[in-house]
């Protein structure tokens, strides 16, 4: 039988971090590590450089154990950034470390997030790229599995952040955009 499998998107100290299921919702990027912010803690439009969100980490999670093995993880955008004129959004793979590349989101909340770079996020395990450059044709892969009779976190994380710069539009983004995480089950 499948196994039921989350995603789940990590905030808080790491090692007693908050992994709450994002699968079947949204989750909003904001100037706060929270899963959920709503509206509150919107990422500010600068007079000049850029402004960042917290970063958002993710990693699947094996609810019911697999029949064999899931592995060959992948994960993708669909290519197209429609978010609009002076918004970005980067992304890498963490495996490196405590943790198992977890890394608390900082920053100073209602302005902005530590950028997220190696030298900031070390359990990176390469530099962030533009995301929307990963798609279902060229998607990241990302380490890791799991095997029956396992369950629970397993596989590298995707971690992105969003960036604003003095070009953006106020108010909120006029589109949601979807990510994707693929993979194996035998």
């Amino acid at each position: 039988m499948a196994a039921t499998v989350t995603i789940r998107r990590h905030t808080g100290v790491g090692g007693s971090q908050t992994k709450t299921d994002i699968t079947s919702g949204n989750t909003r990027a904001s100037t706060s590590d929270a899963f959920n912010p709503g509206t509150s803690d919107p990422i500010p439009i600068p007079p000049s450089g850029s402004k960042y969100s917290y970063w958002v980490s993710t990693q699947l999670s094996a609810d019911t154990t697999p029949a064999g093995t899931i592995d060959n993880i992948k994960w993708y955008s669909d290519g197209s950034n429609n978010f609009g004129t002076g918004v970005t959004v980067k992304g890498a793979d963490a495996s490196t470390g405590v943790d198992s590349g977890y890394r608390q989101a900082a920053g100073t909340p209602g302005d902005t997030g530590t950028e997220l770079t190696q030298g900031n996020h070390t359990g990176l395990d390469s530099a962030p790229v533009d995301v929307f450059g990963l798609t279902s044709g060229s998607p990241k892969a990302l380490g890791g599995s799991i095997v029956n009779p396992s369950t629970g976190d397993f596989g590298d994380f995707f971690v992105y952040q969003i960036a604003v710069d003095n070009t953006a539009s106020p108010g909120e983004l006029p589109v949601d955009e979807t990510f994707t995480f693929k993979y194996d089950e035998t």
